[in-house]
């Protein structure tokens, strides 16, 4: 199955990726390419909604991993949402991503997008 991805920019600087179909070798050069191209400018933000993604394999992860050092070097932050459980499982397995940036929700990462954003604005 193909990877879909669609991406926007929520607010400026603070990107979501959505992702649909299997994150493996054959299409993880797609998000990277895609993240590659996103990191040209500057990401104060970014959020992966995984809900399509079914199966991730090691290179599914490396690539998400990429992203996550990226954004973290520039102090952004990175988060993913909405992650089907066998795929959430792989994650906790490999244990590379933290609790606090995994979220069951669209609403639940945006909210948190909200606080940060506030918390810049009162420095």
């Amino acid at each position: 199955m193909p990877l879909k991805i669609s991406s926007r920019e929520k607010r400026p600087t603070y990107f979501e990726i959505t992702l649909e179909g299997r994150l493996d070798t054959d299409t993880s050069p797609q998000l990277e390419a895609l993240l590659n191209q996103l990191f040209q400018n500057p990401v104060r933000g970014l959020q992966l909604n995984m809900r399509g993604v079914d199966y991730v394999s090691s290179t599914g992860i490396r690539v998400v991993l990429l992203a996550m050092k990226k954004i973290k070097a520039g102090a952004g932050t990175f988060m993913m949402a909405e992650l089907q459980s066998p795929v959430k499982k792989v994650f906790d397995i490999a244990q590379i991503l933290p609790s606090e940036n995994l979220f069951t929700s669209i609403s639940e990462a945006d909210a948190y997008f909200d606080a940060i954003q506030k918390k810049e604005r009162n420095k």
